[in-house]
């Protein structure tokens, strides 16, 4: 048995040897996301209580760290850089690097140690947006004015950066048209060169705007034919349900775009839509108006894609409210005369719209008699002036009785 084992014996000791080795390989391949004690590693880094009101517009570089006694069980994701920005004002400051390891994970050194970072104030614009066509239309045809719903967006971003931007661009590509082109496409940041606004990070946008997107409507039409703005106006009949008033009726959009010669365009400067019927309305309602229902002077259309509604405001009809306790004065009472007996507070009944008439109090109107040219006496049955706050109408006209004495 012995002389077996001795058999061969340094071929069986490499071949234990290798066995070992290759244990250890596949182990660590199968933690490959485990750092070993000893070592310096590339760490990202982030930043923490940014304040709402600011951005960062410096680039953030990644961290070089060595440690030593490294927890076994720790992990590389586990790992990074932080630098905290609470409290953090606008302009270019330095800050400490922190190293976020778990327990038992020893950090030796970090580079660097301490950063200098640019931050900047967030302010919001109002800004118009301009619309940059590419291409040509088809053989032919020939571009009108582009309409953009709506005109202008809220950019939000940098003050260093919005402060500068008097527009923002909507691209649009007419390559071969042959027809109105509607697109909606996302409005972009460029500066004055007309080159892209970028952050720091390309690949994170500093600027953002609401909307993102907007309605862009190019005209394309036969060479020879012109396109006009016209305003839209609108003819109702009937009329809304008892106890309810029509606040508003308007077109939507309030003006279209039409194309035809130049001789059809001419003087055609509004288009007058319906009759909607408002008969018996008791709510808000929309009207969509075909438009290959309204009638356009000869040689005359619409661009394609247009369409056009009609909005009416319903609301509550005028009510009667008796407000109590009115005060009333007795004016332009002689220089020799006094009163003799004044005039109660009154009760009165107002008629007018529930937003003004529910809210309505006493000292909002005011009563009063004149007494220009009276002599001493009694003044029974005597009609009260009035002024009322705008949209209150007085329904019926109260009478008092006063006295007027000569002065002691």
């Amino acid at each position: 048995m012995i002389d077996v084992l001795r058999r061969n014996l340094g071929v069986k000791l490499l071949s234990f040897l290798v066995a070992i080795l290759f244990w250890l390989f596949v182990m660590n391949q199968g933690s490959a996301d485990k750092i070993i004690s000893d070592q310096t590693l590339t760490v990202p880094l982030v930043v923490t209580n940014l304040p709402q009101n600011m951005v960062v517009m410096s680039q953030l570089p990644l961290i070089s760290v060595r440690f030593q006694g490294i927890n076994p069980s720790a992990n590389i994701k586990d790992i990074y850089a932080q630098v905290d920005l609470s409290g953090a004002t606008a302009g270019e400051h330095s800050y400490s690097v922190i190293i976020n390891a778990p327990v038992g994970t020893t950090v030796v050194d970090r580079q660097p140690a301490s950063i200098k970072l640019t931050l900047d104030n967030v302010q919001e614009k109002i800004l118009p947006v301009q619309v940059a066509m590419s291409g040509n239309p088809a053989d032919g045809f020939q571009v009108g004015t582009p309409i953009v719903k709506p005109s202008a967006v809220n950019v939000r971003g940098p003050s260093s950066v919005v402060s500068n931007l008097n527009k923002v661009t909507a691209e649009v590509s007419i390559a071969g048209a042959n027809d109105t082109v509607e697109v909606s496409p996302a409005v972009s940041f460029r500066d004055k060169a007309g080159k892209p606004i970028l952050g720091p990070n390309p690949s994170v946008d500093i600027l953002s705007a609401y909307p993102s997107s907007v309605d862009v409507i190019v005209p394309i039409t036969a060479k020879g034919m012109s396109t006009k703005m016209i305003s839209l106006k609108v003819k109702t009949t009937g009329t809304v349900a008892q106890g309810k008033v029509l606040k508003s009726v308007i077109a939507s959009p309030t003006s279209v775009q039409v194309s035809g010669s130049a001789q059809a365009l001419k003087g055609f400067d509004s288009l007058t839509i319906g009759p909607v019927d408002l008969s018996g309305l008791t709510e808000d309602k929309t009207f969509q108006i075909p438009p290959d229902q309204v009638t356009l002077p000869s040689g005359v259309s619409f661009l394609n894609g247009t369409t056009i509604s009609v909005i009416a405001q319903i609301g509550a009809g005028p009510i009667q409210k008796t407000i109590t306790g009115v005060p009333v004065d007795i004016r332009n009472v002689g220089k020799d005369l006094q009163v003799d007996q004044g005039i109660s507070p009154v009760d009165v009944v107002v008629e007018g719209l529930p937003d003004v008439v529910n809210n309505l109090t006493p000292t909002q109107i005011q009563l009063w008699v004149d007494a220009s040219g009276q002599a001493e006496g009694s003044y029974p049955n005597t009609q009260l002036l009035w002024q009322l706050p705008p949209g209150v109408t007085m329904i019926t006209t109260p009478q008092v009785t006063y006295s007027l004495k000569a002065k002691a």
